[in-house]
């Protein structure tokens, strides 16, 4: 038996959107670390930096992999715009203003919980718009089959 293209881009689109699926549920607790940001009144600055550093870190190789997926290169290419870039630029350029310095090395980090914030309105938008392209399909596929057996 063999595999009709139709079949092939139906994969394709599944694994797209189960890709997206998945970030988006991850995105979703990904949102509520500024609930650690707002512990900075009772931690050590140092500590909640490091703290949002270190969920970053760990969320960005899975966020950046499932865009893969997905096949968003834009949003990669963005990502790698906005977060990667000034975090090199702060890592090599050595600034002796500390207020310039400070704002350049929080830039990142703040760019990053920006930009994952947004990336999950943006992924929810598609997933709520995909599910109603689905369901209009499947409603018009029922529809067309009970047409197809009022003509027998």
């Amino acid at each position: 038996m063999a595999i009709k293209e139709a079949d092939i881009l139906a994969n394709t689109e599944t694994l797209n959107e189960s890709s997206l699926r998945e970030l988006y549920y991850w995105l979703q607790y990904e949102k509520h670390t500024w609930m650690l940001g707002g512990g900075i009144v009772w931690f050590p600055y140092g500590l909640i930096m490091l703290g949002l550093s270190v969920l970053a870190v760990l969320f960005t190789p899975f966020m950046l992999w499932q865009l893969f997926r997905a096949k968003w290169y834009k949003s990669i290419i963005v990502f790698l715009a906005v977060v990667i870039l000034p975090f090199v630029i702060n890592q090599f350029i050595p600034l002796e203003s500390s207020v310039f310095g400070f704002l350049l090395s929080v830039l990142p980090l703040l760019n990053f919980y920006i930009y994952t914030w947004l990336l999950s309105y943006m992924v929810g938008e598609y997933l709520s718009k995909f599910d109603f392209f689905k369901r209009f399909d499947l409603e018009q596929k029922i529809k067309d089959k009970n047409l197809g057996k009022e003509h027998s």
